[in-house]
């Protein structure tokens, strides 16, 4: 398992490091980026969504969302790159933001992770990626309580809305950001929602309803296969040739002649 590579850790307030500022830049994370509110403040925007920052809310950004905050905002934070893996798929699963009743453990385990990234001693080291492990176990523990508990019937209403909308658009293009936005969600949150919920990533499903019409259609039309990728949504015929033979182990004229064959009176 690949350990965290900390790149900062501390104590963020806007009043000194932000003077006069009412609002920072919006800007694309590169990293890893876990914070605890010290006191209530300003609102934190992530991608889509937004909260009032308060102590009691954990924020846990991911690479590659938009953010900004405005301000009065003091917070514990610890940003770390993570390469791809079990640790990444965990902090990549997490919500964006979440409420906590362990307010004291977090403090706790941020103010020795601090006081450890800052010390020149080799032996503070092994001591930040305990305290960097128990922060990441603490936050995916706690945000899989809050995703499956508080919030579980509005995400299932969402999900349901999501089911109806890829129904209806099957053969369009159906990109996570385009239906993360028909469900007015994040796309990173709506990933973590949707596969949590259905099992499967948008993408992996999508694939699958598309070749379940493809199926369909193979055995009840005798539209071409370029007529058939077409009306279920794949962007060409050697796509569609190429998903099936994955999917079905076989290609999609000799999976009809077998369903001949088999069913010919």
């Amino acid at each position: 398992m690949e350990l965290p590579d900390i790149v900062a850790a501390g104590i963020f307030d806007s009043r000194v490091a932000r003077k006069n500022a009412a609002i920072s830049r919006k800007r694309k994370t590169t990293m890893f980026e876990l914070e605890l509110p010290i006191e209530e403040g300003g609102i934190s925007y992530v991608d889509a969504e937004e909260i009032a920052i308060v102590p009691e809310v954990v924020i846990s950004v991911k690479p590659n969302q938009i953010r900004h905050t405005k301000f009065p905002y003091r917070c514990y934070f610890v940003h770390m790159m993570l390469p791809k893996g079990r640790l990444h798929d965990i902090l990549m699963n997490t919500a964006d933001f979440f409420k906590t009743d362990q307010y004291g453990r977090y403090e706790d385990i941020f103010k020795k992770l601090i006081k450890a990234y800052h010390s020149l001693s080799p032996r503070e080291e092994v001591l930040l990626q305990s305290l960097v492990l128990e922060l990441i176990y603490t936050v995916a523990k706690e945000s899989s309580t809050e995703l499956t508990g508080n919030r579980s019937a509005e995400s299932g209403i969402l999900i349901e809305k999501a089911l109806s909308y890829i129904k209806e658009h099957l053969t369009e293009p159906l990109p996570l950001e385009r239906v993360a936005g028909a469900v007015s969600l994040s796309p990173v949150y709506f990933h973590n929602t949707f596969k949590f919920a259905v099992g499967m990533t948008l993408r992996d499903y999508v694939e699958e309803q598309r070749l379940r019409h493809a199926i369909g259609l193979l055995q009840t039309t005798d539209f071409s296969l370029a007529k058939i990728a077409y009306e279920c949504g794949f962007s060409s015929q050697s796509y569609f040739s190429s998903v099936f033979k994955r999917r079905m182990k076989t290609t999609p004229r000799r999976y009809v002649r077998e369903i001949y064959t088999k069913y010919e009176l």
